[in-house]
């Protein structure tokens, strides 16, 4: 059971503000927290729904933080407990988590999508362990096993050779053209995220050790500096040159903006606004579909693409993780394709 800071069974206006929640996503979780105690369970009460607004406060990403408090509360859904209840979760065992499991499971969830929930499960009673509860983590993979993935994700990755097709396929006469060979040559080259790719400014793009660098900002508000190669910088250089001339340290403008209008294909030249992920995965889509090559490639295969052949290439996996932001190398390995996995296939040195 979490420690009792206050022993009184009402609680005071100040405990009152404490417990909203500043999350849009949470507000519905805890909004009535405060209405309605029990004699003995309010101090209770409050402290768990403290410790589960830290725990999602912890996140820098504010998706992260929806996506867990989605998931919290389909699980709360699940065993009907209450929000104005929520020391209820004190009294969760594995039982309830693996029936959890089985119900998503059930209800066509994929593997990777049950695994994520179960780890937001899992990190919020670890939280609450440091918070001091002294129960044990009832999702914790010793007592419930979470589904198997596979270890390949299933984003399309491309071969080098229809990389290339698709870095050349804008028409470079256009000064649309010109923006997205830029914009895919960073996409490309940098192994970045499309949300990474629409936050990038004029100023992140600069000098830095003799290398030409894009400083990215990722999940998390986790920064990274990426070397950029040479023909990213080529065609990073002659867009900027385009659209606005030489780059200023800071720059607040973005670095891929929509044309002023759809018919001037950026003649009229561009606007001061950022182009949004759907404005970005349109683009991917449109020359993808141009080309004829996979219609699954998406913008999100060219990171996969980068990190699968510097892999090939002879890169480790420690680097790759830096290059690509993650947290855990493993994550990194999931982005690893085996390209020639069917070429080395078993069944090639059968003979009988």
């Amino acid at each position: 059971m979490l420690p009792k800071n206050d022993e009184s069974n009402s609680v005071s206006e100040s405990e009152t503000q404490e417990i909203q929640s500043p999350l849009p996503a949470v507000a519905n979780m805890v909004r009535t927290v405060a209405a309605g105690f029990q004699p003995g369970h309010a101090s209770v009460r409050v402290q768990v729904t403290q410790a589960l607004e830290a725990w999602l406060l912890r996140s820098n990403s504010n998706a992260t933080r929806e996506n867990y408090a989605m998931d919290l509360g389909q699980f709360l859904d699940f065993i009907e407990a209450p929000v104005d209840a929520l020391e209820r979760l004190l009294a969760v065992r594995p039982e309830n988590v693996a029936a959890w499991r089985d119900h998503l499971r059930g209800g066509g969830l994929t593997n990777s999508s049950i695994c994520r929930k179960m780890t937001a499960l899992r990190s919020l009673f670890s939280y609450l362990q440091n918070y001091g509860y002294l129960g044990a983590n009832p999702a914790h993979s010793d007592f419930v096993h979470a589904p198997s993935v596979p270890r390949d994700g299933k984003t399309v990755g491309l071969s080098p050779a229809d990389c290339r097709r698709l870095l050349d396929v804008p028409d470079s006469s256009l000064p649309t053209g010109v923006r997205d060979r830029a914009m895919l040559a960073v996409l490309a080259y940098s192994a970045c995220r499309v949300g990474e790719l629409v936050k990038l400014r004029l100023g992140d793009f600069k000098a830095h050790s003799g290398h030409r660098v894009l400083e990215i900002q990722g999940k998390g508000g986790k920064e990274r500096r990426v070397a950029l190669h040479p023909e990213a910088v080529e065609r990073l250089e002659a867009w900027i040159a385009l659209s606005g001339g030489p780059v200023e340290q800071g720059a607040p403008t973005p670095l891929f903006r929509p044309p002023r209008s759809s018919r001037g294909l950026g003649r009229d030249g561009f606007k001061k606004t950022a182009l949004s992920i759907r404005g970005v995965e349109y683009l991917v889509e449109s020359y993808v579909r141009r080309l004829g090559l996979d219609p699954a490639v998406t913008v999100h295969s060219l990171r996969v693409t980068a990190l699968t052949t510097a892999r090939e290439r002879g890169s480790d996996v420690i680097d790759l993780q830096d290059f690509a932001g993650h947290a855990d190398p493993r994550t990194t390995l999931t982005y690893i394709r085996n390209r020639d996995r069917l070429a080395k296939s078993p069944a090639y040195v059968l003979k009988y």
